[in-house]
């Protein structure tokens, strides 16, 4: 991933370093990584600021922009349907604020054990870590996933099974979602037929309010399944357990 300083910035996407830094105070661009004293961007700022520039171009004002993209927040499937598609990637990363930071190989194996170039090659094919190019250091996309893995590796899991575990569980999960989002498009379609595009504040405000309320549903009922799955998948596997090790079965 190509890392930028602000003036590298501005001029590969055609706006100006005050823009850049009047996006960050409006909360359309997140705040760069900080390399001592020097705020380093990546093609993700890249690639936001030219979808930024695109609305603009195409007459939405800042604030158009700033209350749509902060009400919608992910949308990747809605894009599509407006015809925004160059967003995607921006909204993808809005619907996560992942914690992220750079470390060494050294400060990874404080954290994680051991890593040799096969263990190192799976924590990145399950985007876990991703090289920083043109230094030896590694992006972790999600601090607290870290965590949570140098919490059960202390517990003596291993952390290419974490890293598998990792990955199937992400893929049950994008289904999920290409479920639930898929729906909030359908349901604009049916509303307002395909290739709507809001042209006014009220369908502005009406297409970021059923997005934003999807959304919150989407995510109590994910998490509410995912409990209940959670606790039917336990009393299964300690059942099978019991009866493996023929012990008696649980009362309850």
């Amino acid at each position: 991933m190509t890392e930028y300083r602000i003036d590298d910035l501005a001029r590969a996407s055609g706006t100006t370093t005050r823009n850049i830094r009047g996006y960050q105070e409006r909360g359309l661009l997140p705040r760069p990584l900080r390399r001592g004293r020097t705020a380093i961007y990546n093609d993700w700022h890249l690639r936001q600021l030219r979808a930024i520039n695109r609305l603009l171009g195409e007459g939405f004002t800042l604030k158009h922009i700033t209350k749509f993209l902060s009400g919608l927040q992910r949308g990747a499937q809605l894009a599509d349907v407006l015809d925004l598609s160059d967003l995607e990637g921006l909204l993808e990363k809005r619907f996560s604020n992942a914690a992220q930071g750079n470390f060494s190989l050294g400060e990874l194996e404080e954290t994680l054990g051991p890593i040799d170039s096969a263990v190192l090659a799976r924590l990145i094919e399950a985007g876990l870590i991703q090289p920083v190019d043109g230094s030896d250091s590694y992006l972790v996309t999600d601090l607290d996933t870290i965590d949570n893995f140098a919490a059960l590796i202390s517990l003596g899991m291993r952390v290419t099974d974490l890293a598998d575990i990792h990955v199937r569980t992400n893929e049950k999960l994008d289904d999920a979602a290409r479920v639930l989002i898929g729906a909030a498009r359908d349901e604009v379609a049916r509303q307002r037929g395909p290739g709507w595009v809001p042209s006014t504040d009220d369908e502005l405000a009406w297409a970021t309010e059923l997005i934003g309320t999807m959304r919150r549903a989407a995510t109590h009922t994910s998490h509410a399944a995912m409990n209940r799955a959670l606790d039917d998948a336990l009393r299964a596997e300690m059942d099978l357990y019991r009866e493996q090790a023929q012990l008696p079965a649980d009362p309850s």
